[in-house]
């Protein structure tokens, strides 16, 4: 198979990885400035979550467009893991979230001419500030740092060929998060947050909905539905894709 790789730029690379250690700093600074208060609550929630595609990618002169549904979703399984942490006291909270994407599906390249196998790897690290403006809605505004690697594979002329490019960026974020409680041990929760605004990624927004249900003091099962939508634009890169499907996960409080 042959490889033909995209033109990368070096310096922009460079840069988010400074901002990418700028960020990391920041959030052991805040889990270490939340640790030692012990007036805070804790929670640490680990998240699987199975994930479909669905938009196209463009490398260089190749573009590729892949949809994958909810339906199709075990056909095409790739994993996600997500985990998050979170730190509140009083009306503050501090959140570090972090996930990985493994994404893949068959598509067709432009115009049809051929098909194609995309395959996206893509890792982000949030960290969000939040205020509870009621009981139960808190504002949040952090950043995001997203690293994404991309890559098609393709049959022309009957050879296989693959472009491939890679690529990091960093997102400010500002979001919304509601929690229902419904009943003695049920309880629902809805994030939606949207990012980017050309600084980082063109637009970057997602939804998150979650059931939760109490099994003691300490622990809570969660079932989840997020869509995550990420367009990123470059001179010879573009990834306009959404993610989408179902996930679980457990809360630990300490």
């Amino acid at each position: 198979m042959t490889a033909i790789a995209a033109p990368s730029r070096r310096m922009p690379r460079v840069a988010t990885s400074t901002a990418a250690r700028l960020l990391a700093t920041a959030v052991l600074a805040l889990a270490s400035a939340a640790a030692v208060a012990s007036e805070w609550q804790h929670e640490f929630t680990p998240y699987l979550w199975g994930s479909g595609m669905d938009g196209a990618v463009t490398i260089g002169p190749v573009r590729a467009d892949v949809d994958v549904g909810f339906s199709d979703i075990l056909d095409n399984l790739e994993m996600g893991f997500m985990g998050s942490y979170r730190a509140s006291r009083d009306r503050w909270s501090i959140m570090v979230d972090a996930m990985y994407m493994g994404l893949g599906a068959t598509g067709t390249t432009d115009r049809g001419l051929a098909s194609a196998d995309v395959d996206v790897d893509q890792t982000s690290l949030e960290a969000d500030l939040g205020y509870a403006v009621t009981e139960h809605l808190t504002v949040v505004g952090g950043l995001r740092y997203v690293d994404l690697s991309a890559d098609i594979a393709f049959d022309l002329l009957r050879r296989g060929t693959t472009v491939e490019e890679s690529r990091s960026w960093v997102d400010p974020v500002i979001g919304l998060v509601a929690t229902v409680p419904a009943g003695e041990r049920w309880s629902f929760s809805a994030r939606t947050d949207v990012g980017g605004f050309g600084i980082g990624s063109e637009l970057a927004w997602q939804v998150l909905v979650a059931a939760r249900y109490q099994l003691t003091d300490r622990v809570t099962l969660v079932a989840a539905l997020r869509r995550v939508d990420t367009r990123y634009e470059a001179r010879d890169f573009v990834y306009d894709v959404a993610a989408s499907g179902p996930g679980l996960g457990i809360t630990t409080r300490f």
